[in-house]
């Protein structure tokens, strides 16, 4: 059995399989390939003046939101996790709280509400396995 091959969809070169990275949650190929995939990284970070990737831009991309956007659904949730009700404690790398994550349904892409940091990590881990919920409350009460 040979090794399998694989389509780049940006650069149009038929590569072997290992040239590409997963598909989130699966095995298929995620098209574009590595090498195209890092091409890109490189010419956006050279147009960002070397800069990381700004709040705006990952709001742009990712989710299609607009700083005014997220600005909007802050306000509307009075700063606060959507889930939990309080606001973000994890520190981000300037010592200051990290901004509310973006929740948005992984299937469809539809953004739901903002998350602090350690509801929008229960809330991915059990999206995917709703009865992971139930095997945590009984860990938990067993455990008393």
């Amino acid at each position: 059995m040979g090794e399998e091959f694989v389509l780049c969809g940006r650069c149009g070169e038929t590569k072997p399989r290992s040239a590409f990275y997963d598909l989130r949650h699966t095995t298929q190929p995620r098209r574009p390939c590595k090498t195209c995939i890092s091409e890109s990284k490189r010419a956006r970070y050279a147009t960002n003046g070397g800069d990381r990737i700004s709040h705006a831009q990952v709001l742009r991309d990712k989710y299609q939101l607009t700083p005014a956007d997220y600005d909007a659904m802050l306000a509307e949730q009075d700063g606060l996790c959507a889930i939990c009700g309080k606001a973000e404690r994890v520190l981000g790398r300037g010592g200051r709280p990290r901004r509310l994550a973006v929740d948005r349904d992984h299937r469809t892409g539809a953004v739901r509400q903002l998350l602090c940091h350690r509801c929008n990590l229960v809330t991915w881990a059990v999206e995917d396995n709703p009865g992971l919920l139930d095997a945590v409350h009984a860990y938990l009460t067993r455990h008393r």
